[in-house]
């Protein structure tokens, strides 16, 4: 684990865990040995089970994995998020699972199933940017509607022995909405809140809006989390470095671009055998056949080594059997070192 990094928990998957509390029970000395937490972001398409137990296993690296938002359809929660966070297919890392609703009966819905598998911390989506999530005033579209907050956090502070956390933008259409959600906040006194400090619409594109981030750190009463354009180490300790107060830092497509970020010894051998963990676990998990398959491993690449040369990109996103794929992927992971070296374009 890099040296920012904080040590591994051991808490188990369904106990959660607060970075406020992190060092209770430890020895003051002990204390001041450790850094800040590196938490793994929930990447919608990316993140799911199979990703974070391979990255898990062959990298690691990171104190905690956020599970990317599960949703209620058709008045019942979805049973591929449920799946997704099941303690079986999550053993051995702590895994926060995150819910999206506007509704406060969906929320409630999430949060009781939650409940019944054993997790006691659960994170808010406030963050969500695309449009069809925020025009129904989801995710970073709520940030527009204080009143529809705060009766979210009022029926979810109502459920008992559950913590929450809440991962949200500055503002929708605003940068400055964060302003009028913050104090709602004091309902569910949540464990701390991570940002990614644009609005929802400017989704990933344009300037970070560090004035209003650094607004936003100063007036909370909570531990603050930076998430955003964390592409490699030197910007999460330049981070770091910037802000000595944050509670954690939360890398997202940084870390699915190089699952090895913080495996400094890592060879391509690691990327390979990362590579050949997700083949394995999505060929166990989905049941739509090997065309379905073949899609969702080249799906992988749209984050997955973003250097990776035009050619043998356009050799995975042809391919149409899994032979076909398996022998475009290997010509790229032979190239994984050139692909590390390349610059990375994506922003999480």
């Amino acid at each position: 684990m890099q040296r920012f990094a904080f040590a591994a928990f051991s808490s188990g998957i369904a106990k959660g865990f607060v970075e406020n509390d992190y060092l209770c029970g430890m020895m003051e000395e002990e204390k001041n040995k450790m850094k800040i937490p590196v938490l793994a972001a929930p990447l919608q398409g990316v993140t799911d089970n199979v990703w974070r137990m391979a990255h898990h296993e062959v990298f690691g690296g990171v104190d905690a994995y956020y599970a990317p938002f599960m949703r209620v359809e058709h008045g019942e929660v979805r049973r591929k998020d449920l799946r997704d966070v099941d303690p079986e297919r999550n053993a051995g890392i702590t895994l926060i699972p995150q819910i999206l609703a506007c509704q406060p009966d969906h929320a409630l819905m999430m949060v009781e199933a939650l409940k019944r598998m054993g997790y006691s911390r659960i994170d808010i989506n406030l963050g969500c940017p695309f449009p069809p999530i925020a025009m129904h005033r989801k995710g970073s579209g709520m940030l527009a509607y204080p009143d529809l907050a705060e009766e979210l956090f009022k029926a979810l502070a109502s459920v008992e022995d559950v913590q929450y956390s809440v991962k949200m933008r500055i503002g929708w259409d605003k940068n400055d909405q964060w302003c009028d959600i913050l104090p709602l906040m004091e309902t569910i006194k949540p464990v701390n809140i991570a940002v990614h400090p644009r609005t929802g619409k400017q989704q990933y594109k344009g300037e970070l809006d560090i004035e209003q981030f650094e607004a936003l750190l100063a007036a909370s009463s909570w531990p603050v989390v930076y998430n955003g354009s964390l592409h490699n180490v030197e910007d999460i300790e330049q981070t770091i470095e910037r802000y000595p107060t944050l509670a954690a830092v939360m890398v997202g497509s940084g870390l699915a671009a190089n699952p090895g970020m913080f495996a400094p010894d890592a060879t391509p051998d690691d990327y390979r055998r990362f590579h050949d963990r997700l083949v394995e676990g999505y060929t166990e998990q989905l049941n739509g056949g090997e065309a379905q398959l073949v899609r969702h491993l080249q799906d992988i690449w749209q984050t997955f080594l973003p250097g990776t040369g035009h050619k043998l990109f356009k050799a995975i996103r042809k391919s149409r059997t899994l032979d076909q794929y398996e022998s475009a992927a290997a010509a790229a992971l032979a190239d994984v070192e050139n692909a590390l070296a390349n610059a990375y374009s994506t922003e999480e």
